[in-house]
């Protein structure tokens, strides 16, 4: 076994075909890196968005498995999935995130991703996780899983829920704004911002105002999810 806690031949006898979707190339060089120190695993392609990614695996044979950001330029990681499961059915997914966020979680399984990994814990659980999926397991960061039951209370909320003027509001919240500045920014009364806060809490499922400001603070990617016209 090696420093880095890879063992040989980790995942037996079979040989493991790789491809990474991830933007930062230094992140990237340390997985290709990591990856090919087992003498079983090939990384047969990369690409630095998921609308590239996509592109080339329409030209390969499906991969064993996709390593796949979920904070990439254009299509957030979770549609890059969504489209992946599609073109290669059979094809196993990891995500890789610096969200511990148990909705983001929920939502990439349901994408197809059978595999949620923490970059902060990515050298300690790396081979955890790849084994695991390959193995038609789902693997969740240990972090995670404690807080997994959190996702359930926001099962209801899809980001198609919320109207366009909504969803302006709830970016503008999640950007820190108050309701004064969104009303302006905005060119709305104050009193058509609440309305649409009470409309967003009610869809939610989040009661109180201040609630819901943090809950839109500490989820940067929620509008992301299935909706291009954010970008992350």
């Amino acid at each position: 076994m090696n420093g880095l806690g890879m063992s040989d031949n980790l995942f037996g006898e079979q040989e493991i075909k790789i491809f990474l979707i991830e933007d930062h190339p230094i992140m990237r060089r340390g997985l290709v890196s990591l990856l090919t120190t087992e003498g079983n695993v090939q990384v047969i392609g990369e690409a630095d968005t998921g609308e590239d990614g996509l592109n080339r695996l329409l030209e390969l044979p499906p991969p064993d498995l996709v390593i796949l950001d979920i904070s990439l330029p254009g299509i957030n990681g979770i549609e890059v999935a969504r489209k992946l499961k599609k073109i290669h059915p059979t094809t196993k997914i990891l995500i890789l995130s610096m969200y511990d966020n148990p909705i983001f979680v929920h939502q990439a399984i349901e994408a197809g991703a059978t595999g949620y990994l923490l970059k902060k814990a990515m050298v300690e659980e790396l081979n955890l996780a790849i084994d695991a999926v390959i193995r038609g397991k789902t693997f969740l960061s240990p972090s995670i899983t404690r807080n997994l039951d959190i996702a359930l209370t926001f099962e209801k909320y899809t980001p198609e829920s919320l109207t366009h003027r909504e969803e302006d509001v709830f970016k503008l919240l999640a950007k820190g704004q108050s309701v004064n500045q969104i009303a302006e920014t905005l060119v709305l009364s104050i009193y058509t911002v609440y309305t649409h806060l009470s409309n967003i809490k009610r869809k939610v499922g989040i009661e109180k105002t201040p609630d819901l400001i943090h809950f839109a603070r500490e989820n940067p990617l929620i509008l992301g999810v299935g909706d291009k016209r954010v970008s992350l």
